[in-house]
Order: structure tokens, then C-alpha cells, then sequence
């Protein structure tokens, strides 16, 4: 559980596009409906789908994943 707040702090400096090109990098994709897709469904607050989509996959990476990517993308972590 402490692996999961962890990488949630983490993945909350990150855009909901860095989040999604994140998963592709890793090959991890989030089941068939794209969370981009959600906005197109009437759901329009990307700060709702974006906590949303960070508690469905901070599970699916390591520490060290999430660090190096955003080391490569350049996205702030501290």
C-alpha cells in the first residue's frame, strides 16, 4: 500500500498526456477506452480523469520506472 501512495505522489507531477505516452513507453495500455476518450463522453475535468487514471495505474509501475522516465522526459518529481 505504501508502493501505491508512493508512486501516486509521483505520477501526480505528471501531465495526463506524459501519464498516457508513460503507459505506451512501458507498453502498458489501460483497457480499450483511452481516458482522453472520457472528455469526448461528457466527463470534461481533466484534474477528475487525471486522479482517476493515477489511482488506476500506480500499481502497474515500479519506483524506478516512474523516476526514469520522468529523468528522460524531463518532468520535475521533487
Amino acid at each position: 500500500m505504501q508502493k501505491h501512495e508512493s508512486n501516486k505522489k509521483l505520477l501526480d507531477k505528471f501531465t495526463l498526456e506524459q501519464l498516457h505516452d508513460m503507459c505506451k513507453f512501458y507498453k502498458r495500455e489501460m483497457n480499450r477506452l483511452d481516458y482522453r476518450d472520457r472528455i469526448l463522453l461528457g466527463e470534461s475535468n481533466s484534474n477528475i480523469i487525471k486522479k482517476r487514471f493515477i489511482a488506476y495505474i500506480a500499481g502497474f509501475f515500479s519506483e524506478f520506472e516512474i523516476l526514469e522516465y520522468a529523468s528522460k522526459h524531463d518532468i520535475m518529481t521533487n
